[in-house]
């Protein structure tokens, strides 16, 4: 900068000196004046001509400020063509990656028109990449579940709902089931997730039957062994010595049918079909069906049973399901509660939203955070020996997450060990109605 003072210094005084030999000062600064602009502007204009097309115009020799400008316009060229050729290079990579992955991968606009798509979109979902760009995803996919699915994904990502696939089938091969997922990928574009899952839907399918077919010829022979054990258990003229072993027979007899029974059950809730009912239950009533058939367990237990119910809610649904999973929850809290515990039931809506809430709590030992998770499979138990004591079947929870995801509700655990557990069934707003509505249809 101070180099450039100087030239502009020394050019002005040198027109000086000249206006001053021709007896005009001024005309001679004025002259000076424009040769230091017309000087600027040559220099600038060929500092613009490399920065357009550096390949075609040399870097300008310059000095001062503009050798300055022009140096660090070169070192930021340099470091954005490195970066371009990582970013070049990068991109290439992940292109490679995401091609080389089984699921197919649809990136889509707000609106749902395909901007890109790897190779496996095409053998899965029959999207051709670029023969397919800017098309609608929901004109080539024609499926009512996808629509759906594509209308109702958010378009911003939340960490909370990572969201729900849908199955459909190929449109290349009927019998290849496809799960897609769509997920927010960038501010204006979303990705749809294609995976094939038809083998593990038939494995599922197949352990399906398997457990039903099971169950289901284990009933009868189960039922005629039970019926023989009583037969043998009043029969005075048996052996002293054998009746505590019979009793025991009858007594895992009758828990081997129960978990029979709660498999059949299982494998209903687990058949293909649609929601539950919307059959309007009257949830009070229900609620005290279960508490007058638990009554002689509380008693036992010498529980205290305290209710909270608003009379007036009431569920869409079906009844007998919704019979299983809260009479599961209840029975869970009074076996696995010790004597003169606390068990509350409430029936009420939810205290932030309008959809309404089933809830069990009891102060009883509570579960531990690393079962919390498992709670709901199979025959998980926390403390086997304890579960048989209690005469539990191992599949309780399983039934009331099944039943639960038929009428589109939802279980939330939560457990302190040493203090008790609550446990939560949350139905949405839709499935729920109350008394005066339904009175306002029937008047209508």
């Amino acid at each position: 900068m101070r180099h450039d003072i100087w030239k502009i210094i020394l050019i002005l005084g040198l027109g000086g000196i000249f206006g001053y030999v021709i007896g005009n000062v001024l005309a001679g600064l004025v002259l000076a004046a424009l040769g230091v602009i017309g000087w600027q502007l040559h220099r600038m204009q060929k500092l613009y001509r490399w920065i357009q097309s550096p390949h075609n115009y040399p870097m300008p020799e310059s000095t001062g400020q503009l050798y300055l400008l022009h140096r660090e316009l070169s070192r930021k060229a340099r470091s954005s063509r490195l970066r371009k050729k990582q970013l070049t290079a990068l991109f290439s990579q992940f292109r490679q990656a995401v091609s080389a992955l089984p699921d197919a991968i649809v990136l889509i606009d707000a609106v749902g028109q395909i901007r890109w798509a790897n190779n496996n979109a095409e053998h899965q979902l029959g999207i051709r990449w670029p023969a397919d760009a800017n098309l609608r995803l929901g004109n080539l996919v024609r499926d009512p579940k996808l629509h759906t699915l594509l209308s109702e994904a958010p378009l911003k990502h939340d960490s909370s709902s990572p969201g729900v696939g849908v199955e459909i089938r190929s449109s290349h091969n009927a019998e290849r089931v496809i799960n897609i997922k769509v997920i927010p990928y960038t501010e204006e574009l979303r990705m749809v997730v294609g995976r094939d899952v038809t083998r593990l839907m038939k494995v599922n399918q197949i352990r399906t039957d398997f457990v039903a077919n099971v169950s289901h010829e284990l009933k009868t022979p189960l039922t005629v062994l039970r019926g023989y054990l009583e037969l043998l258990d009043g029969n005075k003229k048996l052996d002293p010595s054998l009746q505590r072993p019979i009793q025991q027979m009858a007594v895992q007899s009758e828990r081997m049918q129960l978990i029979v029974q709660d498999l059949l059950f299982l494998s209903k809730l687990e058949e293909p079909q649609e929601l539950s009912s919307r059959e309007s239950i009257d949830v009070t009533h229900l609620i005290n069906t279960i508490v007058e058939m638990i009554q002689p367990k509380v008693k036992e237990h010498a529980h205290k049973l305290e209710l909270d119910i608003d009379y007036d809610l009431r569920i869409l649904g079906n009844q007998s399901e919704l019979h299983s999973a809260f009479s599961n929850l209840i029975l869970n809290a009074v076996n696995y509660t010790s004597a003169n515990g606390i068990i509350k039931v409430r029936w009420r809506r939810s205290e932030e939203s309008s959809d309404a809430e089933f809830m069990v709590s009891d102060n009883g030992a509570g579960i531990a955070a690393q079962h919390l998770p498992r709670l709901t499979e199979r025959f998980y138990r926390i403390d086997a020996d304890r579960s048989r004591d209690g005469g539990g079947t191992g599949l309780g929870l399983a039934i009331v997450k099944h039943v639960l995801q038929r009428h589109e509700a939802i279980l939330e655990v939560d457990s302190i060990e040493g203090v008790g557990s609550t446990f939560t069934c949350v139905f949405p707003e839709n499935r729920v109605s109350s008394s005066s509505d339904m009175q306002r249809l029937a008047d209508s």
